[in-house]
């Protein structure tokens, strides 16, 4: 590909300063990208360039760069540059990486026209009074650095602009990065047209004969031909006359007026936005040339004069600096004069969220800092709570739904977000940034789950990293005993067998346990649980306490509940223990028993539930003991209730309750007793005379004569 614009400055090179070799390159720049990449250089300084990208040494067996090329390499590649310049000589280079990805978008969509177009060629040339569309579904970020993205949108300048430059851009669709060149065209050339007279005028005030076998004067003074440098006053005009050194009446004499320098002149569209444009302020036969504008990736050029300039660029951007002019009156040269000036057109990057906490899920109230750029201003709005569970808070959907409220001032102090009732709170803040010249950045979010109470217990992974979330869950149950006993509530979500210690386990605040995979909980058989003012509910798990031996003989005791409450809900519990054993021993305390199932075995005597002055409740459930001596309730004092269940002894002596001073409803329930020898007058349910059976309806017995 030829280049596009040639930078000449022949008369006044001088004025214009170095380009720094480290500006050399404006593409490549290091990074991974989607599309194969433009080289494209800056070369307003007269250097030469050699290039190459196969790793050899440019000025030897590489190539000389007259304008963009195509790299047409993909994956790891580095370009080595070779700018010489009189004596100066230095050596760049740029490694970046090229992963293309495939165009997967429909034919006629004008996604698929867009990423085509940048793959075949990654520089796009921009002419006045057209447009470059980049896809509302993509993101895109002008210039190089920490730039703001934002939403695509159809890109267009003024129609005056004179401003001539490279102006990269990277745009996203989520997934892939392409990085391309805009090649904005200064529109077309003005009048270029120089007159040719004796003289030169060098920055404004020198005043230089030039002319052969001529005379001058300068504002009817005397006629010489002295070609020494004159000062100026250029805050009134003069008038330059010349004839021919043989001086004789009649001679024609020719004129030039040089006018009061001029100003220039900066007017905007509006505050701090584009289009500015820069006017000159005096005689009308001035004209001026564009010599340099501070703007990177300018290509400044020799493109003819004007008597008015137009700099824009595109939504996105931020430009601004000094702007030089050449002056010409009626073509000739007469100084440079500067303005000031600033387009802003880009947004404040994005908002920062910084929290006390560097994950999704947190553990307690969460407090938020928001930085911002310097200069801006943030806004933020913050959603009423949402509670959420194990079903729906990673739905992406769903969460993505949940408005915020009203937008307010940050102002610096940080947002508290609190945890709420005993299930997971989901939060959502938003904030954006606003600048002087009335950009509004993208908006930035950051959501978190605040729960205190529900963790995840997997003894199957690794524990790297645990802290009770989904994602990291705890693997042992020393772990989860240990929150529990912190806190006044704990849920967790159980998956595979989980050990319980060796001894006694003594739970001393609430918690709950629902299965999410074959829960399992395995107690040795010298392990106890022991609930101390306290509460344990299962939902869907299986309790198992092993059988001991001559190395590891059982406590006989299972749970040990003292002023607390166990619920369990389609659970199985089953104690097997030596001699003797009982599941439950309960003081004072709540048991309640859902579609649930109790079995305990032991050589010579076994209960299911031991209770004093406690309430205990079976509901569509389950009781079964075996021994030589089974029962499956011993209740003394407090409210006993069973509705639709079956209780089952299968032993030598058995008995399916035994109630002492008792209020108790059985209704619905099944008594089954499986003896090794017949006996006689043995009842299902014995009762003392303080015993009120306060409902006893629709029981079925076998086995009991």
């Amino acid at each position: 590909m030829r280049k596009i614009y040639e930078c000449i400055l022949i008369l006044i090179l001088f004025l214009v300063a170095d380009v720094a070799f480290s500006q050399r390159i404006i593409s490549p720049v290091p990074g991974t990208w989607s599309n194969k990449q433009s080289l494209i250089l800056n070369t307003c300084d007269g250097s030469e360039c050699f290039y190459s990208y196969s790793g050899t040494d440019p000025l030897t067996s590489g190539f000389a760069y007259d304008g963009p090329v195509l790299i047409d390499e993909t994956g790891d590649v580095t370009v080595r540059v070779v700018s010489v310049k009189g004596d100066k000589k230095e050596e760049l280079s740029v490694t970046f990486t090229v992963q293309e990805s495939e165009n997967t978008y429909a034919a006629d969509t004008v996604e698929n026209a867009f990423v085509s177009k940048i793959c075949e060629n990654p520089m796009i040339v921009y002419s006045l009074g057209t447009v470059i569309q980049i896809p509302e579904k993509f993101r895109y970020a002008l210039g190089d650095g920490a730039k703001p993205f934002q939403n695509g949108r159809v890109l267009s300048l003024a129609p005056g602009n004179r401003l001539s430059r490279y102006l990269p851009c990277i745009v996203t669709d989520g997934d892939s990065r392409w990085r391309f060149v805009i090649f904005v065209s200064g529109g077309e050339a003005g009048v270029l047209a120089k007159k040719n007279v004796p003289f030169e005028v060098n920055g404004w005030n020198e005043f230089v004969w030039k002319g052969e076998k001529l005379i001058y004067c300068i504002d009817d003074g005397m006629w010489s031909a002295d070609n020494n440098p004159k000062y100026l006053d250029r805050t009134v005009p003069h008038v330059v006359r010349w004839q021919s050194v043989a001086y004789e009446k009649g001679n024609p004499v020719q004129a030039f007026l040089l006018p009061a320098m001029p100003r220039i002149e900066t007017r905007y569209l509006k505050k701090d936005k584009g289009p500015v444009t820069f006017t000159i302020l005096g005689d009308s036969r001035y004209r001026m040339e564009l010599l340099s504008s501070d703007v990177s990736g300018d290509v400044p050029g020799n493109v003819g004069l004007f008597a008015q300039a137009m700099f824009d660029t595109f939504d996105g951007d931020a430009i601004g600096g000094k702007a030089v002019f050449a002056l010409y009156c009626d073509g000739v040269y007469q100084g440079t004069l500067s303005a000031d000036y600033s387009i802003d057109n880009q947004p404040p990057l994005m908002p920062e969220f910084v929290s006390n906490t560097n994950t999704y899920y947190a553990r307690s109230s969460v407090d938020v800092r928001i930085f911002s750029e310097s200069g801006s201003e943030v806004y933020y709005a913050v959603s009423n709570p949402v509670e959420v569970d194990e079903t729906n808070m990673d739905d992406n959907e769903a969460l993505d739904a949940i408005t915020v409220g009203n937008y307010h001032v940050y102002g610096g102090i940080p947002i508290r977000l609190k945890s709420g009732s005993d299930k997971a709170q989901f939060y959502k803040v938003c904030a954006y940034a606003t600048d002087a010249a009335g950009n509004v950045s993208a908006t930035s979010e950051y959501r978190v789950v605040i729960d205190e109470f529900n963790y995840y217990l997997d003894p199957t992974v690794s524990g790297l990293g645990a802290d009770g979330s989904k994602n990291h869950p705890f693997n042992s149950f020393a772990k989860a005993l240990e929150v529990i006993n912190k806190g006044r509530f704990s849920r967790f979500y159980v998956s595979g067998t989980v050990d319980l210690p060796l001894s006694e386990t003594v739970i001393s605040s609430n918690c709950e346990f629902i299965s999410v995979k074959d829960a399992r909980f395995v107690l040795p058989p010298t392990g106890s649980v022991t609930l101390q003012t306290a509460s344990l509910s299962a939902k869907n798990c299986v309790f198992e306490k092993e059988a001991g031996d001559e190395t590891m003989p059982s406590n006989g005791m299972f749970f040990k509940l003292e002023n607390a409450a166990v619920s369990f809900d389609s659970c199985e519990i089953v104690g097997v223990f030596g001699q003797n054993g009982t599941v439950f021993n309960a003081s004072s305390s709540v048991l309640d028993f859902i579609s649930s199932g109790v079995t305990v075995q032991s050589d010579a005597y076994a209960c299911g539930v031991s209770s004093t002055d406690s309430k205990v409740s079976g509901r569509d459930s389950y009781f079964t003991a075996i021994a030589q001596t089974a029962v499956n309730f011993s209740v003394q004092g407090g409210l006993f209730e069973l509705r639709s269940s079956d209780c089952k002894v299968v032993s030598h002596l058995g008995r399916i309750a035994e109630l002492t001073r008792t209020n108790a409803r059985i209704t619905g329930t099944t008594y089954t007793g499986e003896f090794d020898n017949k006996v006689s007058a043995i009842l299902p349910i014995w009762q003392d005379e303080k015993t009120l059976m306060l409902e006893n309806s629709d029981n079925t017995t076998a086995g009991f004569n």
